[in-house]
């Protein structure tokens, strides 16, 4: 898979408000932008405008801009594509879509989200979010969040994260297709089993991953699927 960095350079923040809001207003404005790596963020944002808490080092806060897939027909594979190269990283598992998981407990997670760029073409900017170390979390999130330092007694700074991360990237196939990625996220999956609510308040418990990266899953006996496009770009699944 091709890096961002083909597309536009590094791009460092001491502080932003959020990576995904730098990386569009630095695409809006033609200024060349391939990652955007911040050492704090003040306002991170996870799927359906939920919070995103971190602190200043404790927290890998990067997005990448994929200027050379615009216009891709399947965008959600591109997220798909980072998190397991996030995965691979980390050694942590995987939950459809987004997820990342270490013993159950949630780690981190992508954001994909789609804009116009000048020219108008569709461009995904990807954010990530890893918890490297211990951050101060409200009492209904502590018991089911955790961090590499907690977990493996030692955390990489973000930066030498984020150049990991890249190169598990550039070794990824390209992601034309589930079927391509399928057998790499294969290797990280732990979405079997997982309960997701649906748009009607329903839960829903997945059996896997069907074959245009839908999520497959069970309620009541009846067997359901839920497209990966509705679950990261439109309403929650």
């Amino acid at each position: 898979m091709r890096s961002p960095l083909e597309f536009g350079p590094w791009v460092h923040r001491a502080e932003v408000d959020s990576t995904q809001a730098e990386a569009q207003r630095l695409l809006a404005n033609r200024d060349p932008v391939g990652i955007v790596l911040a050492a704090n963020q003040t306002a991170g944002r996870g799927r359906f405008t939920r919070e995103w808490v971190s602190a200043p080092g404790r927290s890998l806060t990067m997005s990448l801009v994929f200027g050379n897939y615009a216009d891709h027909p399947k965008p959600w594979l591109i997220g798909m594509a980072v998190a397991v190269a996030v995965a691979g990283a980390t050694r942590a598992q995987l939950r459809w879509p987004n997820d990342l998981s270490l013993r159950g407990k949630k780690l981190g997670g992508i954001l994909t989200e789609v804009v116009e760029d000048p020219d108008r073409r569709r461009v995904a900017i990807v954010g990530v979010g890893i918890n490297l170390r211990p951050v101060e979390l409200p009492a209904e999130l502590a018991r089911s969040v955790t961090d590499l330092e907690s977990e493996r007694g030692a955390a990489p700074t973000a930066e030498d994260l984020a150049r990991t991360i890249l190169e598990h990237l550039e070794r990824l196939p390209e992601p034309d297709s589930w079927a391509a990625l399928a057998p790499v996220w294969g290797l990280f999956d732990a979405t079997p089993g997982k309960k997701y609510r649906d748009g009607q308040g329903r839960v829903l418990v997945a059996i896997g991953i069907g074959s245009d990266a839908e999520l497959i899953a069970s309620h009541e006996g009846e067997t359901e699927t839920v497209l990966a496009a509705d679950a990261l770009f439109g309403v929650e699944r």
